[in-house]
């Protein structure tokens, strides 16, 4: 895949890091025995659900919900003053990405204990320590802490197939934000973070070869820990170009992912740094392929193509701060759309 100087985290480093950050992963393959957790965790917690499928299944099991409208700095304040309304005693992120990212920032501000309970590994972020909101209109992250327990509800990740493969597609899009890091060594200097570079290929690796959902939650749990210091070795161009196609797309997060790090990667393929930089391409359509999410990115490239011819431009004010294949190529002298049809051919 990539030539790089670690090679990936071993199992039990992972485990060290993960207790190093005291951080309790349960699995629920029993609906009855989650359930009782849920009843009992709602006597003392308050619950940051949505409207969408967590909110419903959640329903009235619970004492104290908060069901947000979306993942904002206002929606935490509400969060904040219900969670002393009812006096709970810890936060618990019930759902996706967005009711998790506001109890994470819920429960650092509040200096509380939090608890997710991802009901669908549809992304990498669940459990990382930082949250991706809304503030002013526009995204920003923030510095939280990592979830002191996380409690996989099986039995729903084993149903929520297109989420699953969400999840698979941003995992694997650490590939090109590692590429992105070896390109800013090579022209920047910026110094190696072997931890995170280590973790980060872990989760990619455990996602190309999984064998069941332990390996994703492994390798989103890795990630997770990848992203101490900051979401560096698993966000690079590939998100940069998320951002920019989310405005104007309903699809999942992951799956947008998968479509920007193809982009990317069709790019490095004419690159010569000498890191295997040329092979990524050819790695991720056989992994997409032996993933089956292949088609699912050939269609969201599909639907996305007419937002191809503004992303060059777009693409320059995602993040500046933070050296990626965007500034090294001028995205504003690319045909993307052209770069799609030859993907999509191949795909």
């Amino acid at each position: 895949m990539l030539e790089v100087p670690v090679s990936a985290a071993t199992d039990e480093f992972l485990e060290a890091e993960r207790r190093r950050e005291g951080i309790k992963v349960r699995r629920r393959f029993s609906e009855k025995r989650f359930l009782k957790e849920l009843k009992d965790l709602g006597r003392f917690s308050l619950f940051v659900t949505d409207d969408g499928f967590a909110g419903n299944y959640l329903g009235d099991r619970v004492r104290n919900a908060v069901r947000i409208k979306s993942e904002s700095v206002e929606e935490v304040t509400r969060c904040k003053l219900e969670f002393f309304r009812v006096r709970a005693l810890s936060v618990v992120g019930f759902g996706g990405g967005r009711p998790i990212d506001v109890a994470k920032k819920t429960a650092w501000d509040l200096g509380k204990k939090l608890i997710t309970v991802p009901t669908a590994p549809s992304h990498n972020g669940i459990a990382s320590p930082t949250a991706s909101l809304l503030e002013g209109g526009r995204k920003k992250s923030f510095r939280c802490g990592y979830p002191r327990k996380i409690i996989v509800p099986v039995f729903l990740w084993k149903t929520a197939e297109r989420h699953v493969a969400s999840g698979i597609l941003d995992v694997l899009g650490s590939v090109t934000a590692i590429a992105d890091v070896l390109l800013s060594s090579r022209v920047t200097g910026e110094k190696l973070r072997l931890r995170d570079l280590s973790l980060s290929l872990r989760g990619v690796e455990k996602v190309a070869e999984m064998k069941g959902l332990e390996d994703l939650e492994d390798a989103i749990i890795s990630h997770g820990l990848a992203m101490k210091e900051d979401s560096r070795y698993c966000s690079g161009s590939e998100h940069e170009a998320e951002k920019c196609l989310s405005k104007k797309s309903g699809h999942l997060h992951g799956e947008l992912v998968g479509v920007g790090t193809l982009l990317s990667a069709y790019l490095y393929r004419d690159l010569k740094f000498g890191f295997g930089e040329e092979k990524i391409f050819d790695w991720l359509l056989e992994a997409y392929r032996r993933r089956k999410v292949d088609r699912t990115v050939r269609k969201v490239l599909s639907d996305v193509s007419p937002e191809l011819g503004n992303l060059g431009p777009e693409l320059k004010a995602v993040r500046p701060e933070r050296f990626t294949l965007w500034n090294y190529l001028d995205p504003e002298k690319i045909d993307f759309r052209k770069i799609s049809r030859e993907i999509e051919s191949v795909l």
